[in-house]
């Protein structure tokens, strides 16, 4: 793999991630009826969002590829987000002393690190990265041979040898 390309893909799953993070937790605090809709997140969930683009969604091709159904394929991202989530919270906790967040006192957590209500939410995550996936990683190639805004909307790899996308 290309490092420059896995950088950019890292990258831009890391910001896609965050900016998801925040809108996340702004559409939660609306349900809860605070209209000021104040999502947050931290920068060190840069690391667990960047490892889903270089890690959890290059599964998706070879899976794919044996033809396993995608029920399954989300199931399987869902419990890698798992152990990313919690490898990460135990690091972040006891490692570096931090508290990105902590599910202590909720109702079937593991070390305040994951929780099992997160599982419809990881599943539905790893659903919408594979799809995104490619799109991310056709946005990669482009950056690395320089930015075009013809290439750049081109982003079904099988249309780039096509000028017109046709």
């Amino acid at each position: 793999m290309n490092v420059k390309r896995a950088a950019i893909r890292f990258l831009i799953f890391a910001l896609a991630g965050m900016l998801g993070e925040v809108f996340y937790g702004a559409v939660q605090a609306a349900w809860y009826g605070h209209w000021s809709m104040h999502g947050q997140s931290s920068p060190w969930m840069m690391f667990d969002y960047g490892l889903m683009g270089l890690v959890l969604m290059p599964m998706a091709v070879p899976m794919i590829r044996r033809g396993i159904p995608l029920v399954v394929r989300a199931f399987m991202y869902m419990l890698v987000i798992y152990a990313v989530e919690y490898v990460s919270g135990i690091i972040f906790t006891w490692g570096l002393g931090l508290c990105v967040w902590s599910y202590e006192g909720l109702p079937y957590n593991l070390h305040g690190q994951i929780m099992l209500y997160s599982a419809p939410v990881w599943y539905g995550l790893g659903l919408a990265g594979e799809y995104l996936y490619r799109k991310v990683d056709t946005i990669a190639v482009v950056l690395l041979r320089g930015f075009s805004a013809e290439q750049l909307l081109v982003l079904n790899p099988a249309d780039a040898s096509s000028p017109q996308g046709e």
